[in-house]
């Protein structure tokens, strides 16, 4: 069963800690070492997750029978909720926890859910069009040290009511 756990202060602090090896296993190949250690400090280091929460970011650990799966981060807008982030151990994947997380925005907030993919992480296309997901857009972030961020803009729209 999923369910989540908003994070207080004390466990932002230390999500760098339980987000980099997730995230360098799910980047490994896919972007540059450099770049994946720059986009870890820009999301996790603890001042600039303040700050991004002062902005409207929830952050919420995903539990799987109890035990942390891994991490989300949304923010809700007029029209869709953001996800930002939504990441799982490797042996919490396969489980359909991620199906479930979009179930549940869409459930709770009744609004379609955007993200941001990267273009080169197929993995994470497959799931996301898997899941109903379509590529609205596509975009192109500069970053310090001469990298870029391409990615997709998906949409999962609200389930039709016939």
């Amino acid at each position: 069963m999923v369910t989540y756990h908003p994070m207080d202060t004390n466990e932002l602090e230390h999500l760098q800690d339980f987000a980099a090896p997730i995230w360098r296993e799910c980047y490994h190949g896919v972007l540059p070492e450099g770049q994946i250690e720059l986009l870890i400090h820009k999301y996790f280091d603890f001042e600039h997750i303040k700050a991004f929460q002062a902005q409207g970011m929830c952050y919420d650990y995903v539990l799987f029978d109890g035990e942390p799966a891994g991490f989300i981060a949304y923010e809700l807008y007029d029209g869709y909720v953001y996800l930002d982030k939504l990441y799982l151990k490797s042996t919490y994947r396969g489980k359909h926890i991620s199906s479930a997380v979009f179930n549940d925005l869409i459930t709770r907030y009744q609004k379609p859910i955007r993200l941001n993919v990267n273009q080169d992480n197929r993995l994470g296309m497959r799931a996301y069009q898997g899941n109903g997901f379509e590529i609205i857009e596509t975009k192109e972030y500069p970053l310090p040290g001469g990298f870029v961020n391409r990615d997709y803009i998906m949409e999962k729209p609200l389930p039709s009511m016939i």
